[in-house]
C-alpha cells in the first residue's frame, strides 16, 4: 500500500514538475492549436446544424402534403438521426477542447504575470530603460489579456430569481431550499465580479501603459521589431507578434467577447433605463473586433449588470429574515 501511495506521489510530483517546466513559448503553441481546432469544430457544428435544421423542414414540409412520401419521410428522418450523432460528437469534442483552452489560458497567466512582475521589479529598481521596459509590459499585458479565460455564463436563470418570493413558502424545508438556491446563485454572481473586476483593472492600466508608450513604440527599434515579430530574448522572451503590430491592442471577434455579451444578455430583463454603453452590447453576438478601450467598456457593462443583480440578491436574502 505505501508502495502504490509513494508511486502516485512521485507521478503527481512529476506530472506537476512538467506542467511549470513547459516554456512559454510551448503553452502559446498549445493554446493557438486547442483554440483553432475549436474554432473549427464549432464551425463544422454550425454547419451540421443548419443541415439538420434543413431537414426537419423537409420533413415537416413533406408530411403536410396532401399525400406524404413515406419512404422519404423515413429517409430524411435516418439522415436526421445520423446528423444527430455527428452532432453530439463534435459538440463533445468542442467542450473538450474549450476545458483545454482554459487550463493553458490559466498556465499562460502564471507565466505572463511572472514575466510582468520581473519586468516592474526591473523599473522599480531603475535598471535599464524605463521607456523600453513599459513597453515591454504592455507586450505582455497584450498577451495576458487576449488569453484569458473565456468566462462562464450564468449556471441559473436569472428571471428565475425574480420569481422567488419566500411569503409563497409552504414549509420552513422549501424557505430553506430557496434560501440555498439564493446563496448559490450570489456566490457565482461574486465569483464572476471578482474575475470582471480583476479584467477591468488590468484594462485600464494598459489603456494608461498604451498611451504611455505610443510615442516611444513609434519612434524607436522596438516598433520596427514588433511589426516584423523580432523582438528580441533580451527584450522580451517569448513574446511573438505578428506583422503589422504596434502598441495598440485589439480583441478580435471571439468566445471570450461573446461570452461578456452573453451574461449581458441574461441580465437585461429588468426595466431600469439602460446607459448607452450597454445598448451597444446587448442585442448581437460580435462579429467584429474591438479595440481596448471598447473592450474595457463591455467589460463595465458586464460588471454593471453583475453589481444590479447582485443587489437584488441580496436584498431577496435580506426579505427573507
Amino acid at each position: 500500500m505505501k508502495r502504490i501511495i509513494c508511486i502516485s506521489f512521485i507521478f503527481f510530483v512529476s506530472n506537476r514538475f512538467f506542467v511549470l517546466a513547459q516554456s512559454l513559448e510551448e503553452l502559446e503553441q498549445k493554446y493557438e492549436y486547442y483554440t483553432n481546432v475549436y474554432e473549427k469544430e464549432n464551425s463544422i457544428l454550425d454547419s451540421l446544424k443548419s443541415i439538420l435544421e434543413k431537414r426537419a423542414l423537409q420533413i415537416e414540409h413533406e408530411m403536410k402534403k396532401k399525400k406524404p412520401d413515406d419512404e422519404k419521410i423515413i429517409e430524411l428522418r435516418s439522415g436526421s438521426a445520423t446528423l444527430s450523432n455527428t452532432i453530439n460528437f463534435y459538440q463533445e469534442k468542442a467542450e473538450n477542447n474549450l476545458k483545454n483552452i482554459k487550463n493553458v489560458s490559466r498556465q499562460l497567466e502564471v507565466k505572463y504575470s511572472s514575466k510582468i512582475d520581473s519586468l516592474k521589479q526591473l523599473k522599480k529598481s531603475k535598471i535599464g530603460n524605463v521607456d523600453l521596459l513599459d513597453a515591454e509590459i504592455l507586450a505582455y499585458t497584450r498577451k495576458r489579456l487576449l488569453t484569458s479565460p473565456q468566462i462562464d455564463i450564468l449556471s441559473f436563470n436569472p428571471k428565475k430569481i425574480l420569481e422567488i418570493d419566500f411569503n409563497n413558502a409552504v414549509t420552513p424545508e422549501e424557505k430553506l431550499l430557496f434560501k440555498e438556491y439564493l446563496r448559490n446563485a450570489l456566490s457565482e454572481v461574486e465569483a464572476l465580479l471578482s474575475d470582471i473586476s480583476k479584467q477591468i483593472k488590468e484594462s485600464n492600466n494598459a489603456l494608461l501603459l498604451q498611451k504611455k508608450t505610443s510615442k516611444f513604440i513609434a519612434d524607436t527599434e522596438f516598433d520596427r521589431d514588433l511589426k516584423i515579430g523580432r523582438v528580441s530574448k533580451s527584450a522580451t522572451e517569448g513574446v511573438k507578434l505578428g506583422t503589422g503590430v504596434t502598441n495598440d491592442i485589439v480583441f478580435p471577434a471571439s468566445e471570450q467577447i461573446n461570452s461578456y455579451l452573453l451574461l449581458i444578455n441574461q441580465l437585461s430583463f429588468s426595466n431600469k433605463p439602460e446607459d448607452t454603453s450597454i445598448k451597444k452590447f446587448k442585442n448581437e453576438l460580435s462579429s467584429s473586433e474591438l479595440d481596448l478601450k471598447e473592450y474595457t467598456v463591455l467589460l463595465s457593462a458586464a460588471e454593471e449588470k453583475l453589481e444590479d443583480f447582485k443587489l437584488l440578491l441580496l436584498n431577496k436574502l435580506n426579505s427573507a429574515k
